[in-house]
C-alpha cells in the first residue's frame, strides 16, 4: 500500500505549471503594445515627384496634399487653417516626431509651401517633403 501512495503522489509532482508563462507572455505581449508605434497613413494616394537622393524617414505626422489642393491628415481632410491645429494634436502624441508632407506633382507649389509653414508653426522643425526615387 505504501507503493501505490508514492506512485500517487510522484504523478501529482509530475504535472507542470504553465502559469508563470503565460504571466510573462502577456506581459511580453502588454510591454510590445506600449512600446510599438504604428505606420500612420495620409488617407489619400498621391503622385510624388522625383528626386535624385531621397532619405527615408518614419515620420511622426503623415500629411497629404492632393492634385485638387486638399490636404488630408489622418486619413480625414482638412483646411489649410486646421493644418496647425491637427499637428500640434499629433505632436502631443509623440513629441520628438518628425513631419513629411506628401505633395502631389499636380498640387499648386504655394499650398505646399504654406502646409510646410504651419508644420513649422506647430513646433516641429523637422519636416521633409515626400518624393520618389529616380
Amino acid at each position: 500500500m505504501s507503493r501505490r501512495g508514492l506512485q500517487s503522489a510522484t504523478e501529482e509532482e509530475e504535472d507542470v505549471n504553465i502559469t508563470p508563462l503565460l504571466d510573462i507572455v502577456f506581459i511580453m505581449l502588454i510591454f510590445f503594445i506600449v512600446t510599438s508605434t504604428f505606420i500612420k497613413e495620409p488617407g489619400v494616394e498621391v503622385v510624388r515627384p522625383v528626386a535624385v537622393t531621397q532619405v527615408e524617414q518614419n515620420p511622426a505626422v503623415l500629411i497629404a496634399i492632393t492634385e485638387n489642393d486638399e490636404i488630408y491628415i489622418n486619413k480625414e481632410r482638412v483646411e489649410l487653417s486646421e493644418v496647425r491645429y491637427k499637428v500640434e494634436e499629433l505632436r502631443r502624441e509623440t513629441p520628438k516626431g518628425n513631419a513629411v508632407v506628401q505633395a502631389d506633382q499636380g498640387a499648386k507649389s504655394e499650398l505646399t509651401l504654406d502646409v510646410l509653414q504651419q508644420v513649422k508653426d506647430a513646433g516641429i522643425a523637422d519636416v521633409a517633403l515626400s518624393t520618389v526615387a529616380e
